[in-house]
């Protein structure tokens, strides 16, 4: 049933070919922060994924202790040879981070999912082109 939960509440889900999503909604404790790098490298292994977007629009709150969670996660995303990116950085969440002095220095960061996406593809060699 706890691994049930695990999934269930980790959804890293395969965008494209090489291109792992995972939405974060809610609080991201040191607990929470565990299930979603274990799922999340599980995953980068068993798809062979090169770029995961960490969507975090939905987290609630960003302060130091879930910025140092994110900076975790992204090093851990680097040792199994991929590469994150984290979109969903509202104005309140840049400004926060700034007040807070936190340095995401070597993080990939995005406003939008819309730019992580197309950030994903440039980095793994895609083109999306428009037909009409």
């Amino acid at each position: 049933m706890a691994d049930y939960k695990a999934k269930k509440g980790t959804p890293v889900n395969v965008l494209w070919d090489k291109i792992l999503m995972l939405p974060i909604f809610g609080m991201i404790d040191s607990a929470r922060s565990q299930e979603i790098m274990e799922t999340m490298l599980n995953k980068i292994i068993e798809t062979n994924s090169k770029v995961i977007i960490l969507d975090i629009l939905g987290v609630a709150v960003v302060d130091s202790a879930v910025a140092n969670h994110l900076i975790k996660i992204t090093k851990a995303t680097q040792l199994v040879g991929a590469e994150a990116i984290i979109s969903g950085i509202s104005s309140e969440v840049a400004q926060t981070l700034v007040n807070l002095g936190i340095e995401l220095g070597g993080v990939t960061t995005t406003a939008t999912l819309s730019d992580a996406v197309q950030l994903a593809f440039d980095k793994t060699g895609y083109i999306v082109k428009q037909t009409k």
